[in-house]
């Protein structure tokens, strides 16, 4: 197990396997990954404990409004739900959107293999739809090369923000009306349309994602 596959397996899961371990133990970096996801696991876990003062059950089921506060919850989880259902459907994944999460997941470390494109031909095959230059205003290229996509040819490039990194997906041939997004297995992608085309970006923290998707809007 690479660094690579370690914090893709941490971020999906959550959690370390027995199999990631070992990796982790020999490397510092990702034992400071592991570190800073363990502090965020216990933080969340502690802002979920609400403390029930003592008495409350009882209180609650019993006496003159009893009936009534058990009508209000009934209609509270029934306007919940509906909520819920509304916002499941305003939120709902989008599969270009998701085939470029699970293009992360599945074969970004194999694209990264398989090099990058020398500079000038990079220019050249973007030049119609985000140009090196508009990208570097954003962040530091690390990589960018062509890569079988949906069907067709994308170009992958690794873009490192202040906050992080994220991966895009240009796509010259793919237009798109309105922008798409989804979130799986902790990664969250949004789709949007280019002056030629539309790009995917994807990454861990939502935040982050669609603030380089802002600046890349058409």
């Amino acid at each position: 197990m690479n660094c690579l596959d370690y914090r893709r397996a941490l971020l999906a899961e959550g959690r370390e396997s027995d199999e990631m371990k070992p990796h982790r133990l020999q490397c510092a970096t990702c034992g400071q990954s592991f570190a800073e996801q363990e502090s965020f696991e216990g933080e969340l876990r502690r802002g979920l404990e609400v403390s029930v003062p003592s008495g409350l059950e009882e209180r609650l089921a019993s006496g003159p409004a009893a009936r009534r506060r058990r009508f209000l919850a009934a209609a509270g989880v029934a306007g919940l739900a509906a909520g819920l259902g509304t916002y499941a459907w305003l939120e709902r994944e989008d599969p270009l959107a998701l085939a470029c999460i699970q293009f992360v997941m599945k074969d970004e470390a194999k694209s990264i293999m398989m090099g990058a494109m020398p500079r000038a031909e990079a220019e050249r095959a973007l030049a119609g739809s985000l140009s090196l230059a508009r990208l570097e205003n954003i962040g530091q290229v690390k990589h960018i090369g062509p890569c079988p996509f949906n069907g067709g040819t994308a170009y992958h490039v690794v873009l490192m923000v202040p906050q992080g990194k994220v991966t895009l997906l240009v796509m010259p041939e793919t237009r798109l009306a309105v922008g798409r997004h989804a979130l799986h297995e902790s990664l969250y992608a949004s789709v949007v349309a280019l002056k030629r085309g539309s790009v995917g970006i994807v990454g861990s923290d939502r935040n982050v994602v669609d603030s380089v998707a802002g600046a890349l809007r058409a």
